[in-house]
């Protein structure tokens, strides 16, 4: 059967998995689930594990990967590896059981003088309700907060639970965490 993925450090997943093919790109290809096809069709007798991770799946190259999850080779699995459930499409994850695997990141050095960049990158990174809420928890145990932030913080929680935009929650924190104490 054929499994998804949800992991916030793909290589850091790759490097933990044993496969018999490993396809990792930025952004998944039509030419690339030819490349896939090619090796998933080589005769064998013996299960086969080939793992195709990227942070973006093209549409066209999604579109060709269900045709090969729907019909898969004999002995072949094909695990998809990415960082957003929101990278691939609905009917490709109502194809393949989907699993969520999640890394701490050493943040916190960052965290002792925030720069704008780093404000971007977690903004970037598209993280769900609760990894943002983990990433605030954690914050409030690692870094010496003043009472403004610590309310911001709280207010946040706040906001998240309502369902508020994500990005600009994460954003109104990360600029508090900016301002010098």
């Amino acid at each position: 059967m054929s499994k998804a993925i949800i992991t916030n450090d793909i290589d850091r997943f790759l490097k933990a998995i044993k496969a018999w093919e490993i396809v990792r790109r930025d952004e998944l290809k039509v030419d690339d689930i030819a490349f896939i096809k090619q090796k998933a069709y080589i005769s064998d007798n013996n299960k086969r594990l080939i793992v195709i991770a990227a942070e973006k799946f093209n549409i066209y190259a999604q579109n060709a990967l269900l045709k090969l999850i729907e019909e898969p080779p004999k002995n072949i699995d094909f695990l998809i590896v990415t960082n957003s459930k929101h990278s691939l499409l609905d009917t490709l994850l109502s194809r393949v059981f989907v699993e969520k695997r999640s890394y701490k990141k050493d943040n916190f050095e960052k965290l002792k003088s925030i720069a704008n960049e780093y404000i971007l990158e977690i903004l970037d990174s598209k993280k769900e309700k609760e990894e943002i809420k983990e990433f605030l928890y954690d914050i409030v145990k690692q870094k010496e907060l003043n009472e403004e932030q610590m309310e911001i913080i709280t207010k946040s929680m706040k906001m998240l639970e309502l369902n508020l935009d994500k990005e600009s929650v994460l954003a109104l924190v990360m600029l508090s965490l900016k301002v010098k104490k």
